[in-house]
């Protein structure tokens, strides 16, 4: 979330070819292969799990030869289409952090983790996009401290209890329902101090999380102590402008939605400032629970890359 006393921080710089010849099992495919029945055409949870969790030490080593992918993938990293292998694949190192989401229905899979770098650790963001075994879609996010206002990867150890728990029958939601909760909380952030607004359905002692700083319930840069409901109803973030909305990955077992917007903001911060948002929500009886979020600095000229 972008605090309004924040200072100005610096910016930072089909179908398958494969559905017409016989399926090559790959060393990549082997593997995926092992985690569950190799059908052509699913990828259930385990599955999905697994081609994030192959991504991952792909990247570590720097080849992503041994992923899965589509002829014609499409990758992006900060909004910026690159090839694959490009960018921090050149310097990524082990993950010490990751908190996924699932979601079958679409083929989708997104993560957070921390992922070590040449220099310093980063807040990374992964989302897949799988059809018939292979990688059609990668979306990714890096965040350093110099692109962020807040910014604690240190803190983040253990992938939030909550986020790993499945959700009981009695509290669980549709994916229509997960979806239009999600997108309340950023429809009040546009509303907040207008006649418009209309309060998120957070849950009581809600908590959100940017970069592993917690900015709610909590004294923020020497302010008072606010819950995520007066922060909003006090109009803290008033001026925010919210578009480019996504929901790639709804996680129905575990309540999870992946939100991911640009804010666009108002002065004091220069004008055509955007900042990247990666929210995932935890979400179950129609409240939401929790939120752990990727927060970047972009430079005006970059959207999401998917719009």
């Amino acid at each position: 979330m972008p605090w309004p006393h924040w200072n100005t921080i610096s910016r930072s710089p089909n179908k398958i070819a494969m559905l017409n010849r016989p399926i090559v099992c790959t060393a990549a495919l082997v593997a995926l292969c092992a985690l569950t029945q190799c059908t052509p055409a699913t990828c259930d949870r385990r599955c999905l799990t697994g081609m994030v969790d192959l991504y991952m030490d792909a990247l570590q080593k720097h080849d992503p030869s041994v992923l899965p992918v589509s002829d014609k993938v499409k990758f992006t990293e900060n909004g910026v289409p690159l090839k694959l292998g490009q960018g921090f694949w050149n310097t990524a190192g082990a993950s010490t952090y990751r908190l996924y989401a699932i979601d079958p229905e679409s083929g989708g899979a997104a993560l957070e983790a921390v992922v070590g770098d040449a220099s310093e650790p980063a807040h990374f963001l992964l989302r897949l996009k799988v059809s018939r075994k292979r990688i059609t879609e990668v979306e990714t996010a890096v965040v350093h401290k110099a692109q962020a206002g807040f910014y604690s990867p240190e803190k983040l150890r253990e992938t939030p209890e909550l986020f790993t728990q499945n959700v009981p029958d009695s509290e669980r939601n549709t994916r229509e329902q997960l979806l239009a909760a999600a997108d309340s909380y950023f429809t009040a952030i546009d509303t907040e101090g207008t006649p418009e607004y209309k309060r998120a359905p957070f849950a009581p002692g809600m908590n959100r999380f940017e970069n592993g700083t917690q900015t709610t319930n909590i004294s923020v840069n020497g302010g008072p102590v606010r819950s995520a409901d007066e922060q909003l109803d006090q109009a803290l973030f008033k001026g925010l402008h919210v578009t480019d909305r996504r929901y790639p990955v709804v996680d129905v077992e575990r309540g999870i939605v992946l939100g991911l917007v640009l804010f666009h903001l108002a002065a004091p911060r220069p004008a055509g400032d955007t900042i990247f948002i990666a929210e995932m929500f935890k979400i179950s009886g129609g409240k939401l629970r929790e939120i752990q979020a990727i927060i970047a600095d972009r430079p005006a000229q970059v959207g999401s890359g998917w719009n």
